[in-house]
């Protein structure tokens, strides 16, 4: 435990999910509660600045202004001695970029459902007035239920409207290259159509388990968001709908104008008709885990 601390503000620390560069996330419990939740916190220090904390106030800021049950609900926010934390729904499951790893054909039986819940939940944060600016399937965790929480609202930014787009500078470069739509990689005020590409992105490697787009720098990787063209999807997956697949294309478009306004497009496509040409059955191994579950209750 950081420091052989028991407590940070109210909340008592009982076990350490991950340790990252600046901040720990733990499972943590209100002193007077049972119920668990999960603490992103800035341990004080020399790492403790103010930027730092700004990020997680941020985060928190962000979080307060959303409800729905495909994003993670923000709890609450403090900073003082024990420095800064925020704490939210304690939701333990791999993200998605983990069970991509672990074998796309593990998800694809299920994915319709995954990908439908995870673009409800950035089409309410689009509602609510919000742009991710980070959306990969790292910040997407899903359970065994197929439930889904969007996460990680550290990027996010206002959506800009009419004059006060106009008007907006270039902005910093955020982000992760593997995701980036071109207008916020040259630094452009962005809006839902950014999140869009990077949900495009993202879909693209849920399907075929590679990005559309690899390099072996990053102005490489950069240049080819830009500039080049994704191979085709229906050659890589050749179980894909033709239909789904130029859907996803279209999401990759380089022009924010040629690609769907909104993920309610990309929803309603969806519903119509369906990613794979012959549904994907239910790997073996999950059945065998499953009875193997149950024998044992």
């Amino acid at each position: 435990m950081s420091a052989g601390r028991e407590f940070v503000g109210p909340y008592r620390m009982f076990h350490l999910i991950r340790a990252g560069a600046l901040f720990e996330i733990w499972a943590v419990r209100p002193v007077a509660e049972k119920n668990a939740y999960a603490m992103k916190w800035l341990p004080p220090g020399r790492d403790h600045t103010r930027a730092a904390a700004a990020e997680l106030k941020h985060e928190y800021s962000v979080g307060k202004t959303l409800d729905h049950p495909s994003i993670i609900n923000t709890v609450d926010f403090g900073t003082g001695k024990d420095g800064t934390y925020l704490v939210m729904e304690l939701f333990k499951t791999p993200n998605l970029k983990q069970q991509i790893q672990g074998g796309i054909e593990q998800l694809h039986w299920r994915l319709e459902t995954i990908l439908d819940e995870a673009a409800a939940a950035l089409d309410h944060m689009h509602q609510k007035g919000w742009v991710h600016r980070d959306i990969k399937p790292d910040n997407y965790l899903v359970n065994d239920e197929n439930h889904v929480r969007l996460i990680d609202f550290n990027l996010s930014m206002r959506i800009k409207k009419g004059l006060g787009k106009l008007l907006s500078g270039k902005s910093t470069v955020q982000g992760t290259y593997s995701y980036m739509p071109p207008e916020q990689i040259r630094g452009k005020s962005v809006d839902e159509r950014a999140d869009v590409y990077s949900f495009g992105c993202m879909v693209y490697e849920l399907m075929t388990g590679k990005l559309p787009f690899t390099g072996t720098s990053m102005n490489e990787l950069l240049n080819k968001h830009l500039r080049a063209k994704p191979a085709p999807l229906g050659m890589l997956q050749k179980n894909v709908q033709p239909a789904f697949a130029d859907l996803v294309h279209s999401m990759l478009a380089k022009d924010p104008k040629d690609r769907p306004d909104n993920l309610r497009e990309f929803r309603q496509a969806l519903k119509a008709g369906r990613c794979f040409h012959i549904k994907p059955e239910k790997p073996a191994e999950d059945d065998e885990k499953a009875s193997a579950e149950s024998d044992s209750l």
